[in-house]
């Protein structure tokens, strides 16, 4: 990284550090949205020699002392216990499997990851249930994003978002999490039920955001984010599912789509999104051309191949914490010198079973079970804002664990933007006991 860049990540990483420190908890909680948004080391320091000072405060000390100042804690409901256990179970298990990692460094910094992941969610939480979260503070937060995604791209030489010789639209941190994180924040603006223009203009901004980083699978998700969000406004008229209400949202929808794609080849020519586009409107191209996707392809069939030779107990125990990176050297997709462990295999659900055997696949597919399950149940009985807001990224979020590294973006923008759709949910179904009354009343919807 440039001198300056350098110079200005590390002076408002310090700046907005003591603001979470000493500010009232509800905007402590604020100022860590934006701390998440700097990675100090840079993107391009994939060293597992060595421990970034500044990023382990972020990952670990900050969320920590967000925690204790969150006391005492709120009860969650009896919803969420199976969802809370299994993600306990699967952290347990990924931290017990470091200890056999032939990476000892990037395994340490795996377990600070999921200790990021796991206390967040405990803070989150809180933060809903006390309404630290709102359209206002949330929409501060966007605009502050993208204003430091400005600076980076266009002021200090872009830095972060000129990997591969790519000039991507992004703040201090890799595009991919950026727009995922932005992702994150159009769906909890959308799914609030307030109506105003700021509002509207936020969501319209962060879109903008989406389309400048050319982010091929957030765009794909954003298709899904829009098609939910129609059904959940037809399904909120008043009738059932009107046909004709839906038809004609989902041709404005599809305009609309068409019209941004129209913008994007003509003003945009080295937008990443045009070899998706391509792919998608000519017969002469296919996704074999579409940017990494043969190279992930690659990498996939590699760690298939390895596991196809293991042995059943190989298979049962998984070959420790971060040993991925070792695959994907040895296979030469990357180097000694490039590779990042935590970020290297692209595909959760195959690093799950590669590095953490069948106990961690399993219990990394019971946890989103039921998520998923959670989100059936209070649409369907509760009509919840916050179920439809989940539903919403639920797709964006598995494309993301499949073709992404999301585990190791716990305290990074993507990690923080999933993390606050899935507490908004698990804290709609909080309850509190009634004086009154021994029954369990439910509070108010949280997206307001």
């Amino acid at each position: 990284m440039s001198p300056e860049t350098i110079l200005f990540v590390k002076t408002v990483f310090w700046i907005l550090l003591p603001l979470t420190v000493f500010l009232p908890i509800r905007w402590s909680v604020i100022a860590y949205l934006l701390l998440v948004q700097f990675d100090v080391s840079g993107i391009a320091d994939f060293s597992s020699t060595a421990l970034g000072i500044e990023n382990a405060i972020k990952v670990v000390a900050v969320p920590t002392l967000l925690l204790i100042r969150t006391r005492p804690m709120d009860c969650l409901d009896s919803t969420s216990v199976k969802l809370r256990l299994f993600w306990l179970l699967f952290a347990a298990y990924a931290s017990v499997a470091s200890l056999w990692s032939p990476d000892p460094l990037s395994a340490l910094k795996m377990v600070g990851y999921l200790y990021a992941n796991t206390v967040l969610f405990v803070v989150f939480v809180a933060g809903w249930r006390r309404n630290w979260f709102d359209v206002k503070s949330l929409a501060l937060v966007v605009w502050v994003s993208l204003l430091l995604a400005i600076v980076q791209t266009f002021v200090l030489g872009n830095d972060y978002g000129n990997a591969l010789d790519e000039q991507r639209f992004t703040g201090f941190n890799g595009a991919q999490s950026f727009a995922a994180f932005l992702l994150a924040m159009i769906v909890l603006l959308m799914f609030s039920d307030q109506q105003s223009v700021p509002k509207k203009l936020t969501i319209a901004g962060a879109f903008v955001g989406i389309i400048l980083t050319g982010s091929r699978s957030i765009f794909v998700g954003f298709l899904w984010v829009l098609m939910v969000t129609l059904v959940f406004r037809s399904s909120r008229s008043g009738r059932s599912l009107p046909v004709r209400l839906i038809l004609k949202r989902t041709l404005l929808a599809g305009v609309s789509v068409f019209g941004i794609a129209i913008l994007v080849f003509t003003l945009l020519p080295e937008n990443r999104l045009n070899e998706l586009l391509a792919a998608g409107a000519s017969d002469k191209s296919s996704l074999q051309d579409v940017g990494s996707y043969t190279w992930r392809l690659a990498v996939y069939g590699a760690t298939l191949e390895e596991l196809a030779g293991r042995t059943p107990a190989e298979l049962v125990v998984g070959s420790g914490t971060s040993s991925g990176g070792d695959m994907v050297v040895s296979h030469h997709f990357f180097s000694n010198q490039n590779v990042d462990p935590n970020r290297a295999m692209h595909d959760e659900f195959l690093r799950c079973l590669y590095e953490w055997g069948a106990p961690g696949l399993l219990f990394f597919i019971a946890f989103l079970y039921y998520a998923g399950r959670l989100v059936l149940t209070k649409i369907t009985e509760l009509g919840s804002r916050e179920a439809w807001a989940f539903l919403a990224i639920s797709v964006p979020l598995l494309i993301s664990l499949t073709v992404e590294n999301v585990f190791a973006e716990s305290a990074g923008p993507s990690g923080v933007g999933y993390s606050l759709v899935l507490t908004a949910l698990v804290a709609s179904g909080c309850t509190f006991e009634s004086e009154t009354q021994n029954a369990a009343v439910s509070e108010a919807p949280l997206l307001v």
